[in-house]
């Protein structure tokens, strides 16, 4: 995957953005350079080429007073849950647990859900259901807020592909969606429906996309 990465930010015509959950330093020591990063769900952005991160966070003024006691909750569930662990970021926190037992991780893992959310209704932040983790993060900022800031900054791209694994990603599906002319794709985990542009499914294990943009080129990419 980095050396597709490196050959795709080796042609200077290619804008390429990771937009990640994980936190800016992650991100710095394993990225290599020439791609655009955006750490913990689009709170923090940082341009290829450059070390300067902007944090949007505390662009926006956020309230995150909220992280206390979304802390004291999920130290509940580590001391319960062996195997568990929480991981603090400057944004949000998240409980993981893909080291647990599978079966008692995951009813940890449901009782936790609920638990967040009869406790904070009222909070400017959401929680988030992933792969093994639940996250806390700001409401205001997600990877949708990112890619339309990208997007609108880039306006003059040929052909968007963007692409996720996770529920986190439905954000930034959505707001290609909504984003006007047949000049982006995008594809989600096991998606079989249109969201922009023309998707063409094979079969289960061939996925072709064929897109034509406005100014007449025509791409094809095929995933096996």
């Amino acid at each position: 995957m980095l050396n597709a990465l490196k050959a795709l930010a080796s042609d200077f015509q290619n804008i390429i953005f990771i937009v990640s959950g994980r936190d800016c330093d992650f991100l710095d020591r394993y990225i290599p350079p020439g791609i655009g990063l955006s750490g913990e769900h689009g709170c923090f952005l940082k341009y290829a080429g450059t070390d300067l991160w902007h944090n949007l966070v505390e662009k926006e003024s956020l309230d995150l007073s909220w992280k206390k006691d979304v802390m004291e909750i999920f130290s509940y569930y580590t001391e319960r849950t062996p195997g568990s662990s929480i991981e603090e970021k400057q944004a949000s926190v998240t409980w993981h647990y893909r080291q647990a037992d599978p079966i008692f991780g995951s009813w940890q893992a449901k009782e936790c859900h609920n638990h967040l959310e009869n406790n904070f209704t009222n909070i400017p932040a959401e929680i988030m259901v992933g792969k093994k983790n639940i996250e806390v993060r700001p409401k205001a900022i997600n990877k949708g807020e990112i890619v339309r800031r990208l997007a609108k900054e880039f306006h003059e791209a040929e052909f968007v592909y963007c692409t996720g694994d996770d529920k986190t990603d439905e954000d930034m599906f959505r707001a290609f969606k909504d984003s006007p002319g047949p000049w982006c794709v995008t594809i989600g985990p096991g998606s079989k429906k249109t969201m922009a542009g023309n998707i063409h499914l094979v079969d289960n294990t061939r996925l072709h996309v064929i897109l034509i943009s406005p100014k007449g080129g025509i791409f094809l990419h095929h995933l096996i």
